[in-house]
């Protein structure tokens, strides 16, 4: 088994599979970056010899951010959103929910912390 960061990678897999376990890669990072080492999509974990995992992790270290980097990246977006008053800001202030789910009879749960808010300002 291979482990990178915190992520523990299994062998008996494709590679491309594989890689996408990794918090900050998606299906075109991982091809993109499986063209540029020379390396098939069609490899398994396994398969691959010392050189070749090695100049893998090497690519990964400076590839993908840190998941702290990715967080920070998403709470300035929020941030962003709130300040310039958009209607996705404002549902995410408002903690209710933002991707256009229904509310009336579905996210109870969000709507009741909403509810245990305000009656605590009052």
């Amino acid at each position: 088994m291979f482990k990178f960061r915190m992520t523990v990678l299994n062998l008996n897999r494709l590679l491309s599979i594989v890689l996408n376990y990794i918090y900050g890669l998606g299906l075109y990072k991982i091809n993109y970056l499986l063209s540029r080492l020379g390396i098939s999509n069609i490899f398994l974990a396994g398969d691959l010899n010392t050189y070749y995992k090695d100049i893998l992790f090497y690519y990964l270290e400076f590839f993908i951010m840190s998941q702290a980097h990715i967080d920070r990246y998403i709470t300035l977006n929020i941030k962003k959103l709130i300040d310039l008053s958009t209607y996705k800001g404002i549902r995410h202030q408002a903690c209710l929910p933002v991707h256009g789910q229904r509310t009336r009879t579905n996210a109870n749960t969000q709507r009741s912390k909403r509810r245990k808010i305000e009656t605590l300002k009052k």
